[in-house]
């Protein structure tokens, strides 16, 4: 942030401030001085507000002799001390936010989880019960805040314990969150060593309603842990297949392969560690909600209960991506770039996107020179050549898909896909033969899928080939997959081009509705007003192309469609 921009903030909140009324001003912040307790208080709000935590800490320390209640300061305080990773100082002034008989719900939530890590669970159940008694200001996430009070306790009193009638506690009110329920219930068994947990755990994971791929992580881990290492390798090899971009089951592999030697990542023996991944999962509901402060607090909770699981960190570099917050992103994922090949690579990948978006140096190097320090198969190589294909770098991505062509045989579920994007990167780069074949081969082995019958068929059309076949095959495309704005455009482009021009406008404004900001929609859906003789509506849709991405090619030729209409057909 810009020091202009930063003052301006301060003006405003120092506005806002001022109207408030002497009678609610004490209510409010309750400090005893004004002067630069105030702008402390500004700064450091604008600060947290940011996502800049050192320096909202830093603020907020200036402001620790003023004598305040209020709820919002205490929370931003603490919060900014547990995102810094500072959890000894968040305790220290957590306690003596409780000599002062000033506790917070924040305060008391992070005493809890000290003492739980230490194994006080007596004390933690005390704090967790004061978090009954208190309510979150301005918290929107009721549910998820419910779910965290009763889960919290039913864990300190699961751990101090350990009867396992306790259980029935971890019983969620809500159905919308029967899932956890039935994952903290398997965790609880294996915390209580019942004989039945090995049967919990493949019942978790051989659940078809839900997507439980994390979780094959923990089955394999529990097997390995007990002795049954052949076991556990058969799931994750499984898993790995099924899943092969998850991060977690990745790391796994390599350490049942002796690849990697962080052992220990995770014991459901532990309870510190089924708490610390409660409190991921949270962080994950909480990031889909786009609460990201929050979602940060629980993350940087569960890296405090189990500083080993370094997989929580991908979810935190996720949030401030999500945020555009690329620079602190880039931190987290060169710390992750560090820490064994799984990571590095991942890592390397979320690198360059960033380095894409900010124009930097040129990520298509830096993703090559990473990719040579590996020991890397098949997956990294298709992942590098997707990546230098988005870059316009075809003829590379052209080599790396043959060779990896020349690794794999049909059988392998990569063939089709390996074929589909050679295909298209043959097609951008002026050699359509050699595209069309692949993409019909891609077809062979793998019918009736609907993006690659949509990109043969509409290269088909922008070419004028195969008309007929290629709206055939879009209608059937369409019917396999609803409601895609891509693949809705091209249907009725394809009846644009048969001259059906009534029908066409049909699938055109659908696509339109579905896809709003994408300019070659748009100069589709004017065209189609242009000939149902809908022309100011058409100018309107082109001047709209032109406000979105469109490349410069594309712009030329809607320029002149504004000036003169459709001069041809």
């Amino acid at each position: 942030m810009t020091n202009f921009n930063h003052f301006c903030k301060i003006l405003l909140y120092i506005f806002i401030f001022l109207g408030i009324s002497n009678s609610a001003f004490p209510k409010i912040l309750e400090f005893n001085q004004g002067d630069k307790s105030i702008s402390n208080y500004f700064s450091g709000t604008i600060s947290f507000d940011n996502y800049d935590y050192a320096s909202s800490q830093s603020f907020f320390k200036k402001m620790e002799k003023v004598e305040t209640k209020n709820e919002k300061y205490l929370s931003m305080h603490i919060q900014s001390l547990v995102n810094l990773e500072k959890y000894q100082e968040a305790y220290k002034y957590s306690k003596k936010l409780e000599k002062m008989n000033k506790s917070s719900f924040d305060s008391n939530l992070f005493l809890g989880i000290y003492h739980f890590k230490s194994q006080n669970f007596s004390k933690s159940k005390n704090y967790f019960k004061m978090l009954e008694f208190q309510q979150k200001q301005n918290l929107e996430q009721d549910l998820v805040l419910e779910i965290l009070k009763t889960s919290l306790l039913a864990w300190a009193q699961i751990s101090d314990l350990q009867n396992k009638n306790d259980l029935k506690m971890l019983n969620l009110r809500n159905p919308a969150f029967d899932n956890l329920t039935i994952i903290q219930k398997t965790f609880g068994n294996c915390f209580l060593k019942l004989d039945n947990t090995e049967n919990e755990f493949m019942r978790v994971i051989n659940d078809n309603t839900i997507n439980f791929s994390r979780y094959h992580f923990f089955v394999s881990n529990y097997l390995n842990n007990n002795q049954k290492k052949k076991d556990a390798i058969n799931i994750i090899m499984s898993a790995s297949e099924k899943f092969p971009s998850n991060l977690l089951i990745n790391q796994f592999k390599k350490v049942l392969n002796n690849e990697e030697t962080n052992k220990n990542i995770f014991n459901c023996e532990n309870s510190t560690h089924i708490l610390a991944e409660l409190f991921y999962i949270l962080a994950n509901v909480l990031s889909s909600q786009e609460n990201y402060k929050l979602s940060n607090f629980y993350i940087n909770i569960a890296k405090f209960l189990n500083p080993k699981f370094r997989s929580y960190n991908s979810l935190l570099a996720e949030n401030f991506n999500n945020l555009e917050k690329y620079n602190q992103a880039k931190k987290i994922y060169k710390k992750m770039y560090e820490n064994g090949s799984t990571y590095k690579w991942y890592s390397a990948k979320q690198i360059a996107l960033i380095m894409k978006k900010k124009k930097g140096p040129d990520p298509n190097k830096f993703l090559l020179q990473t990719y040579k320090t590996l020991n890397t198969g098949v997956s990294e190589t298709f992942d590098l050549a997707n990546f230098l294909k988005s870059n316009e770098k075809y003829k590379e991505a052209i080599n790396l898909y043959s060779k990896i062509l020349t690794e794999i045989d049909q059988t392998n579920k990569l063939y089709p896909d390996v074929l589909e994007r050679r295909g298209m990167a043959y097609e951008r780069s002026d050699n359509w033969l050699l595209g069309e074949k692949d993409l019909i081969e891609s077809l062979k082995v793998r019918p009736k899928e609907p993006y690659v019958m949509n990109y043969l068929a509409y290269s088909w059309i922008e070419k004028n080939q195969n008309i007929n076949k290629a709206l055939k095959m879009l209608r059937e495309a369409n019917n396999l997959k609803k409601n895609n704005g891509y693949i809705t455009d091209s249907l009725g482009w394809a009846l644009f081009k048969t001259k059906n021009f009534s029908e066409a406008k049909k699938y055109l404004q659908i696509a339109i509705m579905l896809m709003p900001r994408d300019p070659v929609i748009n100069d589709h859906f004017a065209d189609c007003l242009w000939m149902n003789d809908n022309k100011i509506q058409a100018r309107y849709y082109w001047n709209n192309a032109l406000k979105f991405d469109a490349d410069e090619k594309i712009k030329k030729k809607i320029k002149r469609k504004i000036l003169f209409g459709l001069e041809n057909i």
